[in-house]
């Protein structure tokens, strides 16, 4: 009985250990995450005791909650994070890649799928299209806007464009038929209900985004943040992020 009662205590002992060090772990990033995060977040809860809370939004509507400071862990493109570890927002010694972005195009589901396979392809397709959308000011959009300036497409497509606002807004617009083609990350295509991938756009026109981890300088889970950013770069999360149409960088 004493060895049972010892061993209750342990166990309860360790319980409340980990109650007390468990944290709510605030996190901001780009909607791509979305698909991967509803996977992963629910195995790194039970396997931590964290809770995590995500903030999706394109990096410009992130502006305010990262001057802030309110948050523990940030994921961008790498470029984004180097920037903001430069200024001070981000912790020095933890930037950590995690995966790449690629840009591909959605229709509706069943809808037929047009031929994309090379930038001939690709032009001819965005001409006959009756509509086209893609979000403005995400990363993926600006780039976009300066490719179809580059290759002369612009002008005769514009009154077709509709532009997102937001982030997270253009997937649902092909899904709910506002739109019949979506430029977007093929990883928000491949999480969205009711659109089909086409494919990735053509590699003269692509565009691929090497997305960083980062721990915010202030963050009040500073241990519980690291965590999660290791957890993000194993392999395990790695085999969810392919899954989800993100290619996980080699470790």
């Amino acid at each position: 009985m004493r060895a049972f009662w010892r061993a209750a205590l342990v166990a309860l002992t360790a319980g409340f250990a980990q109650q007390a060090a468990a944290a709510d772990i605030k996190v901001i990033c780009i909607p791509a995450w979305k698909s991967s995060f509803e996977t992963l977040l629910p195995q790194f809860e039970r396997e931590t005791g964290h809770k995590v809370t995500v903030r999706y939004g394109i990096f410009p509507d992130q502006k305010s909650q990262l001057e802030s400071g309110d948050f523990d862990v940030a994921l961008f493109a790498a470029p984004q994070v180097d920037d903001l570890i430069k200024r001070g927002t981000l912790a020095t010694g933890w930037k950590t890649d995690i995966a790449r972005t690629s840009i591909g195009v959605a229709v509706k589901s069943g809808a037929p799928k047009p031929d994309i396979k090379d930038e001939a392809a690709f032009k001819s397709t965005l001409l006959a299209a009756k509509s086209i959308t893609y979000t403005k000011q995400s990363q993926t959009g600006v780039y976009l806007t300066k490719q179809l300036e580059r290759i002369g497409l612009m002008e005769a497509i514009k009154d077709k464009l509709i532009l997102q606002p937001g982030g997270a807004m253009t997937t649902p617009a092909v899904a709910k038929g506002e739109a019949e083609l979506g430029i977007v990350l093929v990883s928000d295509i491949l999480g969205t209900p009711g659109v089909d991938l086409v494919g990735p756009i053509p590699d003269s026109l692509q565009n691929y985004v090497l997305q960083s981890a980062g721990l915010s300088a202030s963050a009040k889970q500073p241990a519980a943040g690291a965590a999660f950013i290791r957890f993000l770069s194993s392999p395990a999360a790695g085999a969810v992020f392919k899954a989800k149409g993100l290619e996980p960088t080699p470790r």
